[in-house]
């Protein structure tokens, strides 16, 4: 049995792309990319990371925003701050939200260590 963050999960139930996918976003956890970028920072194919994403979406690890040319991921943490954002800030553009979110969430990894 495994931790990650708030759920448990057998080995079994996860693989090493999802593994990697997960140790990444919380490395990078402001990161908001497509499949393929950030298959590209991991070294492997964008349709395994796809998948690995898609499936970690569905289990509230990550976001997936589908509503761009591409889909875009996100560590759930920065999606739940984002719409928050949203609703308190709705005059601040998409790109300054982010940045936002990116301060934040550095100073938070910060004041951890």
């Amino acid at each position: 049995m495994a931790r990650i963050g708030k759920f448990i999960v057998r080995d079994e139930d996860i693989d090493r792309i999802k593994l990697e996918l997960i140790t990444f976003f919380k490395d990078n956890p402001g990161t908001v990319d497509s499949a393929e970028r950030i298959g590209m920072r991991l070294g492997r194919h964008k349709e395994e990371v796809e998948k690995s994403l898609d499936e970690l979406s569905e289990h509230g690890i990550c976001h997936k925003v589908p509503s761009r040319p591409v889909p875009i991921y996100m560590y759930y943490a920065t999606a739940r701050i984002l719409r928050r954002l949203a609703e308190v800030a709705p005059e601040l553009d998409y790109n300054a939200q982010l940045e936002l979110v990116e301060k934040l969430l550095a100073r938070r990894t910060n004041a951890s260590h």
